[in-house]
C-alpha cells in the first residue's frame, strides 16, 4: 500500500472514531438531559404547575419570544436535534395559532441562515460537500424540471430530516426566496398539529395529546416509507443512467 493510501486510511479511521465518539457523548448527554428532566416535565401534571411554567416566559414578553426563537433556531442549526418538541412547546406557551405563526417565523429564520452561510462559504466549500458522497441520496433535487416539486413534498410529508434538507438545499441551486416559500407553507400542517399538541397539554387534555401524537407518530412512519421508496426509486434511477453511461 503507497503512504498515501496510508496516510488517507489512518485520517479515515480517526475522523471515523471522532465521528463515533461525538454521537456517542450526544447520545450520553441526551439521556442525561432526558433524567434530569422527565422529573419537571411530570410536574406538569398539576394545573398551578403548567400555569406557572407558561407564565415563566409570557410575562418576560419580548425577551421571552427571543428566547423561544432562540431554542428554534438552535434546533435547526444542529438539525440533529427533533424539531416537534420545540413546536409543540411553542403551542404549550403561546397557543395554537400565535405559537405556530412564531414557530413558522423562526424555522424560515433559521432556514434563511443555513441557506446563505452554506452559500457564502463559497464554491470550494460547496465542491468538496458535494464530492464527499455526504448528499448522494439527495441528487436528483438538482434536476429543475422536478426539484421544486420533490423539495415541498418532502418539507411536506412527516418524518423526513427537514433540517438536513435545509442544508442540502444551496447546492440544488434553488432561489432562496423559492426556497423559503416552499418550504415554510410545506411546514405548516405539522407545525400547527404540535402547536394544539402544545395547547392540549397545557389545558390537561391527555386524551386529545396521546390522539394527536398517536396519529402524528403514524403519518411519521409513513413518511418515512415515502421518502425511503423516493429515495430508492431514484437510487435505481442513477444506477441504469451509470450502467448506460458506462456501455455506451
Amino acid at each position: 500500500m503507497a503512504k498515501e493510501d496510508i496516510v488517507r486510511t489512518n485520517k479515515q479511521k480517526a475522523l471515523n472514531a471522532i465521528k463515533i465518539s461525538m454521537n456517542a457523548l450526544l447520545v450520553i448527554a441526551l439521556i442525561a438531559l432526558t433524567v434530569y428532566l422527565f422529573p419537571q416535565i411530570a410536574k406538569l401534571k398539576d394545573d398551578s404547575v403548567r400555569e406557572q411554567t407558561r407564565d415563566f416566559i409570557k410575562d418576560r414578553g419580548a425577551v421571552g419570544v427571543l428566547l423561544m426563537l432562540g431554542i428554534q433556531l438552535l434546533q435547526i442549526i444542529l438539525s440533529i436535534i427533533p424539531g416537534e418538541p420545540v413546536e409543540i412547546l411553542f403551542g404549550f406557551i403561546y397557543g395554537p395559532w400565535i405559537g405556530a405563526l412564531l414557530c413558522l417565523g423562526s424555522i424560515t429564520l433559521g432556514s434563511f441562515l443555513v441557506f446563505i452561510i452554506t452559500r457564502a462559504l463559497g464554491k470550494k466549500f460547496m465542491d468538496k460537500v458535494e464530492t464527499s458522497g455526504k448528499f448522494d441520496k439527495l441528487k436528483f433535487l438538482k434536476d429543475p424540471g422536478r426539484r421544486d416539486l420533490f423539495i415541498f413534498i418532502l418539507f411536506f410529508i412527516p418524518g423526513t430530516p427537514k433540517d438536513t434538507l435545509t442544508y442540502f438545499a444551496p447546492f440544488t441551486r434553488i432561489e432562496l426566496s423559492k426556497f423559503l416559500i416552499l418550504s415554510t407553507i410545506a411546514r405548516i400542517p405539522s407545525v400547527i398539529t404540535s402547536t394544539f399538541a402544545g395547547e392540549s397539554i397545557f389545558s390537561g387534555d391527555y386524551m386529545s395529546t396521546a390522539i394527536i401524537f398517536a396519529v402524528t407518530g403514524a403519518a411519521g412512519i409513513v413518511g418515512i416509507l415515502i421518502y425511503n421508496m423516493i429515495i430508492k426509486k431514484h437510487d435505481a434511477n442513477n444506477g441504469k443512467e451509470d450502467k448506460n453511461d458506462g456501455t455506451a
